[in-house]
């Protein structure tokens, strides 16, 4: 193997709201709540370039998603933000997520992360229905029939893996999810026809997370960014592969999904 992922231990009800329909309006109030608000140092583990003057900032609260506004009040759930910090996710004590090992590069614009090795659950994606695979697998749908019957948690991140052509489109790709820890050195046997379990190797990924949603055009320029930091900081990748992490439920609450290349080293 290999992070996508990435990702998604905050599927349960606790995380705070809903969306709706295709207008992704928040729909559950909240009692209590209380904004947290973030600076750009708390979420990230590493410097940004100073020639990334364009990348994108955190909306003020008040200002929704294409200028709507949420039924309950957290418009700023609704747009780009700053990503939710790992620690704010992940409960590493009870396996809430794998234990990947997250180090500033030392280097501008990019975070590294080591992917241990791991047996990860997969079914094969094309282009055309990224966008459906993704909400399935948000919602548990998709790998639903090889982990009920094994009574198998949930565990964040999920990864989507893109096979670049040779114009550098996605042609083709995967996703996946890790298997629990109390399964790994036993993985049940698929009983889904999608799903298969493969075995990964330790991969290292370069990392830019992001705060907002895999249509939203800033994710799209984060490939961009991380190719241009981690050349600068003279390191190789695979150019024919581009990853994504997925690590909070789709729309609900504040978001962080990731931008990945794997190191030219790491195959997976």
């Amino acid at each position: 193997m290999f992070k996508l992922l990435a990702v998604l231990a905050l599927v349960s009800a606790s995380a705070a709201h809903r969306f709706k329909g295709a207008e992704y309006k928040q729909t559950k109030m909240v009692d209590n709540y209380e904004y947290k608000r973030i600076n750009w140092d708390e979420a990230h583990e590493y410097e940004e370039c100073e020639e990334f003057d364009d990348r994108y900032e955190e909306l003020m609260e008040g200002v929704g998603k294409d200028g709507e506004e949420a039924l309950n009040g957290m418009d700023h759930f609704m747009s780009r933000h700053i990503p939710k910090p790992i620690e704010d996710i992940c409960d590493f004590t009870v396996g809430t997520c794998p234990n990947f090992s997250r180090k500033d590069s030392g280097k501008c614009g990019f975070e590294t992360v080591v992917i241990p090795a791991g047996h990860w659950m997969v079914a094969d994606i094309d282009k055309s229905y990224e966008k459906f695979l993704v909400r399935s697998a948000y919602k548990e749908k998709l790998f639903y029939g090889y982990r009920s019957p094994n009574k198998m948690r949930f565990v964040t991140p999920v990864i989507l893996k893109w096979h670049l052509d040779a114009d550098g489109n996605r042609e083709r790709g995967e996703i996946a999810m890790y298997i629990p820890e109390e399964h790994q050195s036993n993985p049940p046997l698929s009983k889904s026809d999608k799903v298969r379990v493969e075995e990964w190797k330790e991969t290292t990924v370069f990392v830019r997370p992001y705060g907002g949603y895999r249509d939203d055009d800033a994710f799209g320029k984060q490939f961009e960014f991380l190719r241009k930091a981690v050349s600068k900081a003279e390191l190789s990748y695979d150019k024919n592969i581009e990853m994504e992490a997925g690590y909070t439920y789709l729309r609900y609450g504040r978001q962080r999904i990731e931008a990945m290349l794997v190191e030219d080293s790491s195959r997976i």
